[in-house]
């Protein structure tokens, strides 16, 4: 059955902006594909030692290479879904290099520990999901609390594209035919938007829907992404106490230019 609507258009965030976090399946399988970010932070972090923090660990996505590196990580994620999925990855590694898990359901705008870390990673835009300048705030003074003085601080959301950002929110996009991790049978995902410019929010619809309707359920997951421009978030890290030591374009290293995809900040807690 087809999903009928007119366009996208906002919803209550605090109600459904983690809709798509809910099923760790779906999730683990929509974003299977992307693996940019894994060998720069792993590369950064083995660099730096632990103990580190990784702020929306999700899944486990990055933390596993870290364990499987030695290094002690604690996991923080909103989701105990994800968390449960994160679980079962981390324990097939064997006792002995899970021993050096923690994770942690919290939400990241109370980060507090009885310890601090050498270093924190929030990877894959999950700072995009701090909406008032009260949640950016209240998370990054958590972060500086969590750090060891000079301890580092790296995070990456997109980059700012307008192109992308006034897409007509009445169309869909992204159209992609996929095999359904539940139902095991083909189905379309795609997706629209509406960009609150005043708020700089994107309210963003993920539509799963069935080749064939007699194949399963047609279904809808919402997310909200805070769109945040580089001298934006240069300014609130250095009121929080951080100084960003380098800004990139992408996880090679790029300078970031006009139509980089990704900002990538590394930063140092003062």
């Amino acid at each position: 059955m087809t999903i009928h609507f007119h366009e996208a258009v906002p919803f209550d965030l605090d109600e459904s902006g983690s809709e798509y976090y809910q099923d760790a399946w779906i999730y683990d399988h929509d974003f299977h594909w992307y693996k940019l970010d894994a060998p720069f932070y792993r590369n950064m972090v083995g660099s730096i030692g632990g103990p580190v923090l990784e702020i929306g660990c999700g899944t486990g996505r990055l933390m596993v290479p870290w364990l499987k590196d030695g290094l002690n990580v604690t996991g923080v994620d909103l989701s105990e879904d994800m968390l449960e999925r994160a679980r079962q990855k981390i324990a097939r590694l064997g006792k002995a290099t899970a021993a050096n898990a923690t994770l942690i359901q919290k939400d990241m705008r109370r980060l507090r520990f009885r310890s601090q870390f050498n270093v924190a990673v929030c990877a894959f835009n999950t700072m995009m999901h701090l909406y008032t300048h009260k949640d950016i705030s209240l998370f990054l003074r958590g972060v500086h609390r969590s750090l060891v003085t000079d301890g580092t601080f790296m995070f990456d959301v997109l980059n700012p594209d307008f192109r992308w950002l006034m897409r007509d929110p009445a169309k869909r996009w992204s159209r992609i035919r996929f095999k359904h991790p539940h139902y095991g049978t083909t189905y379309h995902y795609t997706t629209n938007h509406y960009y609150d410019a005043h708020d700089q929010i994107v309210y963003v619809y993920v539509y799963h829907e069935p080749v064939d309707e007699k194949d399963g359920p047609s279904y809808v997951l919402r997310f909200g992404h805070r769109i945040f421009f580089p001298q934006e978030m240069t300014y609130l890290l250095e009121t929080h106490g951080f100084e960003v030591e380098n800004l990139f374009g992408g996880f090679d290293g790029s300078d970031l230019e006009l139509y980089s995809t990704t900002s990538v900040f590394i930063c140092r807690r003062r």
